[in-house]
């Protein structure tokens, strides 16, 4: 029998991607065990067949959040232009990471956790070890290695930052003109930095 074959792992991945579709389209707030069994299209309740607490459920939702950002990032990092001018492809590629439905779920566990301090000491460890990640692939591309060492990790933690931010507002208002200055002035930033 493998992973996926084991008793009750179709269940979770159903749960999970109905956690995942919830927390992005409707919010943390709104988002209910019982709206995440409909759109799993199971019995009310099931959730709490495979996981003890919300907390527990919430905590394999950003797992799995993590897991898919990782993949994708992984993949537009695979399919991006080893020629191209290096801080606006990986500009580019973290906020086309930031756009993702995935991400909106983090965004909105991080803000639940702000106030909910079981909930902030459960995700603070997954949250480190994405970022590790993210940081593992970003390092990789030719032409960042211009940036110093122990400047990257700020410099990426602050662009990220910036994404997240800048994903939210777009749902609320486009930004049209301003959005596309946005990453040709975060190049000549980071230039003049390194100047």
């Amino acid at each position: 029998m493998t992973f996926d074959e084991r008793p009750g792992r179709a269940t979770i991945a159903l749960l999970l991607e109905a956690g995942i579709g919830s927390i992005s389209e409707l919010g943390h707030a709104r988002t209910t065990v019982d709206e995440i069994c409909r759109r799993a299209g199971l019995p009310q309740g099931a959730l709490f067949s495979h996981f003890n607490t919300v907390q527990d459920f919430l905590v394999a939702v950003a797992e799995e959040s993590a897991f898919r950002q990782i993949v994708d990032f992984q993949r537009r990092f695979d399919a991006a232009p080893r020629d191209a001018e290096p801080f606006e492809t990986a500009l580019r590629l973290l906020w086309e990471s930031a756009k993702q439905p995935t991400n909106a779920v983090f965004t909105e566990l991080r803000v639940a956790a702000r106030t909910d301090p079981a909930l902030r000491a459960r995700l603070a460890p997954m949250m480190e070890a994405y970022g590790r990640d993210i940081e593992a692939i970003a390092v990789q591309l030719p032409g960042l290695e211009a940036i110093p060492a122990e400047h990257f990790s700020a410099l990426l933690l602050m662009v990220l930052d910036i994404f997240d931010g800048a994903a939210g507002r777009t749902t609320i208002k486009d930004l049209g003109e301003l959005e596309e200055q946005r990453i040709p002035l975060m190049i000549a930033l980071l230039q003049s930095f390194l100047a």
